[in-house]
């Protein structure tokens, strides 16, 4: 009761400073824009923002407090899904599956200098049957601030997440953990230039062992008429505590493409190639990944969307030696308006074949279906 108390204070009081870093917007109708942005951990807001993007509501809908000379606004959003797949999943291997339950989304935002200076604050609540901890609470707070000056844009936030969380794209965290991270952007009219800095804490249950990682980004963005490129390079330490001789070294490099043929159809291809090295053990390992996205808007309120990726590690680590193949199809369909508010249904088939180096583990393979129904503006 404390803990849920206390997080509702972090969500009202930080919602006059703190606000979340959107998605760069599309300079032209033609323009083709990525499907999600550029991130350094498992977790994504954009996640919450593309399911209150589905559910805008109108203007006149929306919920206003005004606290004084500053204007706070309060979104809220119900998602319940189903699946015949109640396979569990972790932020260990990143590989999102879908759990049944009901997800809850309570974000609160500012805005100060005509826009210029942007809060926002958000709390999330899963119910997931059978995950997390009696003494843990499964929520997500979160507190973001942003600013943009000219050309430039900044900001930080910081995320906390509880034992049990699992985000509506299926991430389950079954480990309490905390992110921090800050970028800065600068537009040069050719492209956009960003660099991120970022911070991650786990806590090992029931060990209570603390697992760090530190991570830096440096993207390029060209955004032209009907396409886009994204090129990417990090840099990640990570280990068990600041002092831990254990230590791996992480350097990744993708390129991401956006093609817009039509109006209503975009492609995503994408090539990515992480490299990793243990300090004490001297292994290596490294992982080219491919995939490849279609998202298609042809029937108005409906999107469907189709996707395929490809990974493949050669590692000195038996254990790292794999190769995983993920595939997946989905419908979003937007219903309107109704007495409960903003209504929509998503239906997902996906398929996961994941196979081991090491002769004695079994290949893991399987589908997972989804049907979501989701609330907003209620």
């Amino acid at each position: 009761m404390i803990r849920a108390f206390c997080a509702w204070v972090f969500l009202i009081v930080g919602c006059g400073a703190l606000a979340a870093c959107s998605p760069i917007a599309v300079t032209s109708e033609n323009s083709a824009e990525f499907s999600d942005t550029t991130k350094l951990f498992p977790y994504s807001d954009a996640d919450s923002k593309r399911l209150r993007k589905e559910l805008d509501k109108p203007l006149q809908s929306t919920i206003a407090l005004e606290l004084g000379p500053k204007l706070v606004e309060l979104k809220a959003s119900y998602t319940e899904q189903r699946s015949k797949d109640d396979a569990k999943n972790s932020t260990a291997n990143l590989q999102p599956t879908k759990v049944p339950g009901r997800y809850f989304d309570l974000l609160a935002s500012s805005s100060r200098f005509d826009g210029k200076l942007i809060g926002e604050s958000e709390l999330a609540y899963s119910e997931m049957p059978g995950v997390g901890l009696e003494h843990e609470l499964p929520t997500m707070s979160r507190l973001t601030l942003r600013g943009n000056w000219g050309d430039a844009n900044y900001g930080a936030t910081y995320r906390s997440f509880g034992s049990g969380f699992v985000s509506t794209a299926g991430l389950k965290f079954d480990n309490p953990r905390e992110e921090r991270e800050a970028w800065g952007e600068y537009n040069f009219k050719l492209f956009r230039l960003k660099g991120i800095l970022g911070e991650s804490w786990e806590r090992q249950l029931p060990s209570g062992q603390l697992a760090l990682a530190r991570t830096a980004t440096t993207s390029v963005n060209l955004n032209r008429n009907g396409w886009s490129a994204l090129l990417t390079s990090s840099y990640s330490l990570l280990g068990q505590s600041e002092v831990a001789l254990d230590k791996t070294t992480a350097f990744s490099n993708g390129l991401s493409l956006a093609y817009r043929p039509t109006s209503f159809l975009t492609i995503e291809p994408a090539f990515n190639v992480k490299q990793e090295w243990s300090q004490a053990t001297g292994l290596k390992t490294a992982t080219p990944s491919g995939g490849i996205a279609l998202v298609s808007t042809l029937i108005p309120d409906v999107s469907l969307t189709g996707r395929t990726s490809y990974s493949r590690g050669f590692s000195d680590d038996p254990l790292k030696d794999n190769s995983i193949l993920n595939t997946a199809a989905g419908l979003n369909w937007k219903l309107g308006r109704t007495v409960l508010g903003e209504q929509a249904l998503s239906f997902q088939i996906e398929y996961n074949h994941q196979v081991s180096g090491t002769p004695v583990t079994t290949p893991i393979s399987g589908f997972n279906g989804l049907i979501q129904w989701k609330l907003a503006g209620f």
